[in-house]
């Protein structure tokens, strides 16, 4: 069982470092075949965190550090909020709306030049606070900061990078807050899995990264938005 679940997140650390993002969209409906649901979201959350560190790792040098500060002070205020708000409120009905915005997105963009945001502050700092909110709340923000992101038209490393940044920062502020406020308790011995974890995370990253140089700039913003279209379906039929 757990060598299984350990090759679909080494699975799902490549594909997610090829489209720039997905890690914990495509890997909780997998990890709840495995564990309980509050393990598998624990279990998600730390693997999130190793696949973003090491993706930053690979991609420092191209991240876009103009953005970081106005899109990321956004997403850790209201991510934390999420985060909070977990304990208490339901999701179905923002997972819904979001998954909506997703779809609607992607084909537009697909039939259209480019979705009609300005690419500037605003804009930025909107797509910090939804994705945040949506990150803490759900554990799945990626898609939504990514549709953001897709305006400002960075190159596929800058985009990669920037994201992976963006989305360490949202880690590092709801992991703690799940843990403190007891929304996810992992067992001792789950923590066991943590190194193996770190490996798996960096070689699927690794890999990721040598995938997605194969894949032409004019094309990567087309296999990013098909992952958002299936991101946002997801988003509206999952139960």
């Amino acid at each position: 069982m757990i060598i299984l679940f350990l090759i679909c997140a080494f699975t799902i650390a490549v594909v997610a470092t090829v489209v720039g993002f997905g890690t914990s969209t495509m890997l909780i409906p997998l990890a709840v075949l495995f564990f309980d649901i509050k393990k598998a979201i624990v279990m998600v959350a730390f693997f999130h965190l190793f696949a973003n560190i090491s993706r930053i790792s690979l991609f420092k040098d191209h991240i876009n550090w103009r953005l970081i500060p106005i899109y990321g002070i956004p997403l850790l205020v209201s991510c934390f909020l999420g985060a909070w708000l977990l304990q208490y409120l339901p999701s179905d009905t923002l997972r819904f709306a979001f998954g909506i915005f997703l779809v609607l997105y992607a084909l537009v963009s697909f039939y259209g030049s480019r979705l009609t945001m300005s690419p500037g502050n605003v804009t930025a700092i909107c797509g910090g606070l939804a994705s945040g909110v949506l990150s803490g709340l759900l554990g799945m923000g990626g898609a939504v900061r990514v549709a953001f992101l897709q305006v400002f038209g960075l190159q596929r490393d800058s985009f990669i990078a920037t994201n992976a940044g963006l989305a360490l920062m949202a880690d590092m502020v709801r992991i703690p807050v799940y843990l403190t406020t007891g929304v996810m308790n992992p067992y001792r011995e789950d923590f066991l899995l943590i190194p193996l974890m770190v490996v798996v995370a960096y070689l699927g990253t690794l890999l990721g990264r040598r995938l997605s140089k194969s894949i032409p700039e004019d094309r990567f913003r087309h296999v990013v938005l098909a992952a958002l279209l299936l991101a946002g379906l997801n988003f509206i039929f999952r139960g």
